[in-house]
């Protein structure tokens, strides 16, 4: 719940980085179409005139998640990548870390906000474009990682990799809300990782 902060002779301010993170986590549980404006009052602590004022409309509010997600593995999953030159043991740590956001709060359906959420809403256009994007970066970020460490790699080879690191991720959120535990997916990872990393080793 956000702080609100009255301050003599003005409206009281918002906390939105906390609101944010509370909308964050709402959509992340529930997906788009399951979450009510009332849902999101609650949350946040908001009236829905405030929620309007600060975020916009329910559709607005998601893309904004969306984004925030994003931000937060950019800041505290990618640097796992590059952290070192053994590709297995970066890939590994990447999981590793994707899987401490995805399961961080006991409270909430554990999985991805994008990967989870978004494909049952992907007839909403703004949707569907911030999913692609978000599928289109990943494939980027492997890619790159992946030709770091195999730049002899032929197409197919390097074009396999990515698509098995990718994926992987994205039937992590799968798994995670069918029940699969944090170390279930953790093991996962470290094996498709082997696996990926031997599958460039044959350059």
């Amino acid at each position: 719940m956000p702080d609100l902060k009255p301050k003599r002779g003005r409206p009281a301010t918002i906390d939105t980085d906390a609101a944010m993170q509370s909308v964050v986590e709402l959509f992340r549980s529930k997906g788009f179409d399951a979450v009510s404006l009332d849902d999101l009052s609650e949350a946040t602590g908001l009236s829905r005139p405030s929620l309007y004022r600060a975020f916009g409309n329910k559709l607005s509010m998601y893309i904004a998640a969306m984004d925030t997600f994003g931000v937060q593995v950019m800041q505290n999953a990618v640097p796992r990548l590059h952290a070192t030159n053994d590709l297995e043991t970066a890939l590994t740590d990447f999981y590793t870390a994707m899987l401490s956001i995805y399961y961080r709060d006991s409270q909430v359906a554990p999985g991805c906000l994008v990967f989870g959420t978004a494909p049952s809403s992907a007839d909403e256009v703004k949707i569907q474009s911030r999913l692609k994007f978000g599928l289109e970066q990943l494939d980027d970020l492997m890619r790159l990682r992946i030709l770091e460490s195999a730049p002899n790699g032929s197409a197919s080879q390097i074009e396999t990799a990515v698509y098995l690191a990718s994926n992987t991720l994205v039937a992590f959120s799968a798994r995670a809300k069918s029940g699969a535990t944090e170390s279930d997916l953790v093991a996962m990872g470290a094996q498709t990782a082997k696996s990926i990393a031997s599958l460039l080793k044959r350059t």
